[in-house]
């Protein structure tokens, strides 16, 4: 059987081509795109957003929690773990803060660079993440004095609230991060700062109690202006006992921090009190 020119041009067109005009042109659509291999035991680890007591006050310029009102925390894994339970770094007391440092995720922010209450609230929240917000611990009654077990539900800490602190103690903020009061007995004007965890290791070192003067030389900046340090511990030495207590409250309420205390009933006696919760051995190791 004869084909004409037009049956050998159609024989070559693919059954699924339709006989429109561009039917004969190339197939453009692009190939399917391969899956990629998924690795079925990866696990992205999640991190939360925790809101910093001081909400990135006191951070001077250039810091990088200056006006930052949160930092991102990755979740503890088996890693942390074996940070918390590596005796060289239990021995040497910095357990906590290397595996603090390690899920902090914006690597620009020293552990020792933190503010004391900003730190204490990402170690809660740590803590949290790692093992929930159940925390089991012995407690002492102020009222009978026997021990009792008592659940903490961390979830219900909160960041204390040390603006509104400033100013019923009338205490005034610096452009320099500081803060000025006037003692009660002395009429003295002090300017004192906050303490960082730098600081806090600095004086601790290997005390189990850190001392009332320590804590004061400190945090004292100035007396009545003068900043000479020799003046300014000679001053610390004759404080009188009220003015000193004064300043120690004060700057425990407008410290920026988390607020620890939950109300608490005695299972010996029904005794009901505040009480903090405790930072024992048993709050990064429950098994302790």
């Amino acid at each position: 059987m004869t084909r004409s020119n037009q049956d050998r041009i159609f024989a070559n067109v693919p059954d699924n081509v339709e006989n429109e005009p561009g039917a004969g042109a190339p197939d453009l659509t692009p190939p399917p795109v391969a899956e990629e291999n998924v690795d079925p035991l990866h696990f992205i680890v999640p991190t939360e957003m925790v809101d910093l007591p001081s909400k990135g006050k006191f951070y001077p310029q250039g810091h990088p929690l200056h006006g930052c009102q949160s930092v991102e925390l990755r979740h503890m894994t088996a890693k942390e773990e074996d940070i918390l339970t590596t005796s060289s770094f239990l021995k040497k007391g910095i357990a906590l803060d290397k595996m603090l440092q390690n899920v902090v995720v914006d690597k620009r922010i020293k552990v020792e660079d933190l503010l004391i209450g900003d730190k204490n609230a990402l170690l809660i929240h740590s803590r949290i993440f790692g093992y929930g917000s159940e925390y089991a611990t012995s407690l002492e009654c102020p009222a009978c004095g026997s021990k009792f077990d008592y659940t903490f539900d961390l979830s219900e800490l909160s960041n204390k609230d040390f603006e509104g602190e400033m100013v019923r103690f009338e205490v005034e903020p610096t452009v320099n991060n500081t803060f000025v009061i006037t003692l009660p007995r002395s009429q003295a004007v002090v300017e004192f700062r906050l303490l960082s965890t730098r600081d806090e290791k600095r004086l601790t070192g290997s005390k189990k109690v850190l001392g009332s003067l320590d804590l004061l030389e400190a945090m004292i900046l100035s007396i009545n202006e003068q900043a000479d340090r020799f003046h300014v511990k000679r001053f610390i030495k004759n404080l009188p006992i009220m003015d000193a207590t004064v300043l120690k409250k004060v700057y425990g309420r407008i410290m920026p921090d988390v607020d620890m205390l939950q109300h608490v009933e005695c299972s010996n006696c029904g005794e009901e009190a505040e009480m903090g919760v405790p930072l024992d051995a048993g709050f990064f190791w429950p098994d302790v």
